[in-house]
């Protein structure tokens, strides 16, 4: 018989433990919502130990990549607040840092040198304030760099209002007049009190283009009552002009003789000049007059130093490490220093008084700038990625790239002739040169890899001002015909029409699309200022069907990289281009050219002097002043991957 009985075991409420575990998060929460509504401090003199050490005891041990540029005018103005942080609120930058930011980045826009920028530390804060800054040291470090861009942009700010005689005074514009020259106009407090009225593209440095007609529709083309004109001048002194109309049944030409459209030339026979100048007019055209150069035998020259230099086993590749410009101290500087006197760019003369081998002087910034110069790169004086791989391209490479060069010089006639244009496309730049000088210089855009500019010898046979565009197969079907499809309206604003068999323009209906789809019509751009290919083209027979052109995207001549286009080349000058080429050939000059540009009339210009057109790839070549040029292999050409992008 057994005594024990077990009795059932009851089941516990679950009502504590919820009741403790809400407490216990209700708790938590509290304190982290306190804590997020609590603002770090910053002890008051945390940071004078780091300002003391950098500023006084030890300025080389000063940790940040960028320098101090005023470093005097720094330590006294810490001096005088006993080293305690300027631009921080605890560890947030204060409101008047973010306004010192501001106008900072604003001074530093639209200035081609990325100098400035460095000197105000720019780049240097959009890196750090990524982030707030938490630690003592990097606070210090932004406070201390905050403090030499204020002093940098003061002395900025005092140099731009030493002289302010030099520049001209409000009320004076230069203003175009009847007898083709600028002259200096004072205006009257009423006409600037009515100035934002006359204000926009229809002014030309003073002159108000739409004063003479009194209306808007001046131009020699209307696209909306379908006459399109069409001039062709031939130099050797008689003149035609070709009427077209797209409502006829014939596109071709019809010479007129004797007919005037209402267009007068500045300096052309006794009628009044026109004082109409094209809104993108390029100014007065001045000759460089600098030394050609590009001779083989000088290149042969480099090639036996290059060898030489491989062989001696001096030279060394400038290893990985931290951007370098003026001021920076780093054990790479002296490798950089004898690097660049390895290469010619260094000069002991360049010392300045600086005694310090891995000091970043004066002497060293000269010497980086004449080496990317030569490299095509933008100088800047900081050697970054790009700069450092240009740096450690090898002697013995180097040696390779100079010989695939000669092979490419030596295919070109050794005299390349009196008058020529050489357009060097690893260079993007064209060179217009007169009895081996250099008269015009300019940037041009070249062909992308996939529609590379391809190498021609050829010649100027015509200028065309206001030039029509016909539209090649391959970018009709994959670019141009889905757009004019969606907004063929849009399309015609902008000039284009499908020209049919016979020549007849005609509008973008989906059936004259389609018929321009499938290979039986053409799709051409008028002439005008919405024109791709700008208001000059210039005509180099070649079966490539590459021109040299206008362009309306001027915005990527300021690129360092301008591989763009689709084979043909695009001038930032052009005309400038048509000055230099048309001189010779009789009475034109800037004024003339400006009035060609105008409007959406086709002027064609015959020349009678050929001027000979050279389209190389030379990614390294000597110049008129004896310096070896190199430039990357955008196409891939030299077979070289260290020399290319």
């Amino acid at each position: 018989m057994s005594y024990f009985n077990p009795e059932r075991r009851k089941r516990k409420s679950p009502l504590p433990l919820l009741t403790l575990g809400s407490l216990c998060v209700f708790a938590l929460y509290y304190a982290f919502a306190a804590n997020q509504q609590t603002v770090p401090v910053l002890p008051e003199n945390a940071v004078r130990p780091h300002l003391v050490h950098w500023l006084e005891e030890n300025p080389d041990a000063w940790p940040a990549q960028d320098p101090i540029f005023n470093p005097a005018a720094v330590r006294r103005i810490y001096q005088r607040t006993d080293y305690r942080l300027l631009w921080f609120d605890n560890y947030s930058l204060s409101d008047t840092a973010n306004d010192l930011l501001k106008q900072l980045t604003a001074a530093s826009s639209g200035n081609p040198s990325s100098m400035v920028d460095y000197r105000y530390h720019l780049g240097y804060f959009d890196r750090t304030l990524r982030d707030t800054p938490q630690r003592l040291q990097m606070a210090a470090v932004l406070d201390v760099l905050l403090t030499d861009a204020f002093v940098s942009y003061a002395q900025d700010t005092q140099l731009d209002k030493i002289s302010p005689k030099s520049r001209p005074p409000r009320d004076i514009t230069p203003v175009y007049n009847a007898q083709g020259e600028f002259k200096l106009v004072a205006l009257t407090a009423g006409r600037q009190q009515t100035a934002p009225s006359h204000s926009g593209s229809k002014y030309f440095r003073g002159y108000n283009r739409a004063s003479d007609s009194g209306n808007t529709s001046s131009r020699y083309y209307t696209r909306d009552n379908n006459t399109y004109r069409s001039r062709h001048y031939s130099t050797w002194g008689n003149r035609s002009s070709n009427n077209r109309s797209y409502n006829n049944r014939s596109y071709d030409s019809r010479t007129y003789s004797g007919r005037n459209y209402g267009r007068v030339y500045y300096n052309q026979g006794n009628a009044a000049p026109v004082t109409e100048a094209s809104e993108n007019s390029e100014g007065p055209y001045f000759e460089e007059n600098t030394p050609y150069g590009g001779e083989v035998y000088a290149l042969r020259n480099e090639l036996t130093r290059l060898r030489n230099l491989s062989a001696s086993g001096r030279w060394r590749p400038l290893p990985r490490g931290p951007a370098m410009t003026i001021g920076a101290r780093h054990p790479h500087v002296g490798l950089l220093r004898d690097m660049l006197a390895l290469y010619g760019d260094y000069r002991s003369y360049y010392g300045y008084g600086g005694t310090e081998r891995n000091t970043f002087d004066r002497g060293l910034h000269e010497a980086v700038l004449s080496f990317q110069r030569r490299h095509g790169l933008k100088p800047d004086g900081i050697v970054g990625r790009e700069t450092r791989k240009r740096l450690n391209l090898s002697p013995a490479a180097r040696a390779r790239i100079v010989e695939l060069n000669i092979r490419r010089r030596e295919q070109l006639p050794a005299d390349l002739g009196d008058r020529f244009i050489q357009v060097n496309v690893p260079e993007y730049k064209l060179h217009y040169v007169e009895s081996d000088w250099v008269k015009l210089s300019m940037n041009v855009v070249v062909g992308k890899k996939k529609h590379a500019t391809p190498e021609i010898t050829t010649r100027v046979s015509k200028v065309v001002f206001n030039p029509t565009w016909t539209v090649p197969r391959s970018i009709l079907v994959n670019e141009l015909l889905p757009k004019a499809r969606s907004n063929p309206s849009g399309m015609e604003e902008m000039g284009y029409r499908v020209v049919s068999g016979s020549g007849e323009l005609l509008p973008l209906t989906q059936k004259n699309l389609s018929a321009a789809g499938a290979g039986s019509y053409l799709l051409r751009q008028l002439g005008g200022e919405d024109n791709i290919l700008g208001r000059v083209k210039f005509e180099i027979p070649n079966k490539d069907d590459i021109y040299l052109h206008d362009t309306r995207a001027r915005k990527l001549f300021g690129l360092t990289n301008r591989d763009y286009s689709h084979g043909c080349i695009r001038l930032e000058k052009p005309r400038h281009l048509a000055e230099a080429l048309l001189r010779p050939e009789g009475d034109w000059d800037q004024w003339r050219i400006d009035q060609l540009t105008v409007g959406d009339e086709t002027t064609e210009v015959e020349l009678t002097q050929r001027v000979k057109v050279y389209i190389t790839y030379w990614t390294a070549w000597v110049d008129g002043e004896g310096r070896l040029n190199f430039r990357p292999d955008i196409y891939g050409k030299d077979g070289l991957e260290a020399n290319q992008f």
